[in-house]
């Protein structure tokens, strides 16, 4: 099961999947790196325009313009400021590669300035995270914390860190906070149910993972995140209802495989599958 990265790409925004085993048990449970912003071969620069400052962003692959806004303005309505100034008649359909103008009054750059400060050690520990670097990708995400605070994609793949270091108390801590700014990022609720899950809390899991499936009801990993819980949990009858959930979703992969041994298992009456 993979949680779904953030990483900061070339001055944008993409989700990636980094592949990484988080139990003893065969969880597919992935830490990963998460959106990444990258400057680009030039940094952005302030360029005086009339009363304001301006620079360019180039839109990663599957970035969306309200991510854009949030990072920057810290204000997702200002999708609209930035599709006007772009010519951009589809908010919802924004083409990889594309550079695109965002505006800014003096007030305004200074936060855009602080986030670009924090963009070097930011992606520099997305790059330490992708190989495995756990101790430099921490510091280095501490690193742009320092620079910008309010860097909410710095501390997820910092709280995918401690995840993976087995610290599950110091990602609990971060993602609580997180999810208390945006509960309905699956991302945070998926990587928060993985922390349960690792500190036994096997029922709390469960209704983590169902909670993101109520808001993405085709979420396949949260989906066997769940079914997985409610197994250890005990609770068989759920569990195997569960499973079924998680087939109905994939019925083909590796991991459907893994479905069908734990359903036929508990239908069985025998422990779940180690």
């Amino acid at each position: 099961m993979m949680i779904a990265c953030r990483r900061l790409a070339t001055a944008g925004l993409v989700r990636a999947a980094l592949v990484c085993l988080l139990a003893a048990a065969v969880l597919p449970f992935c830490g990963g790196c998460g959106r990444k912003m990258v400057r680009g071969d030039e940094p952005a620069r302030a360029r005086p325009h009339r009363d304001r400052y301006t620079l360019t962003h180039v839109v990663g692959e599957g970035e969306t313009l309200a991510r854009i806004a949030e990072n920057y303005y810290l204000d997702e309505s200002r999708v609209a400021d930035i599709a006007a100034w772009n010519g951009i008649d589809d908010p919802d359909r924004l083409a990889a590669d594309s550079v695109l103008e965002l505006r800014f009054d003096a007030g305004e750059w200074d936060r855009a300035e602080q986030r670009l400060a924090a963009l070097d050690p930011y992606n520099q520990g997305v790059d330490a995270l992708r190989s495995g670097r756990l101790d430099e990708a921490r510091e280095a995400f501490a690193q742009a914390l320092d620079l910008d605070p309010e860097f909410s994609d710095a501390s997820y793949n910092l709280a995918l860190v401690y995840l993976k270091r087995g610290r599950n108390t110091d990602a609990v801590a971060l993602l609580d906070d997180l999810l208390a700014a945006d509960p309905d990022d699956t991302d945070y609720l998926f990587a928060y149910g993985n922390a349960q899950f690792h500190q036994a809390e096997f029922a709390a899991a469960a209704g983590t993972f169902a909670a993101i499936l109520d808001l993405r009801p085709g979420h396949r990993q949260a989906a066997f995140g769940r079914a997985r819980a409610l197994t250890e949990a005990g609770r068989r009858p759920e569990a195997i209802a569960a499973w079924q959930t998680y087939l109905a979703l994939d019925a083909s992969s590796a991991w459907s495989d893994r479905a069908r041994e734990q359903l036929r298992i508990l239908r069985e009456g025998g422990d779940a599958v180690p």
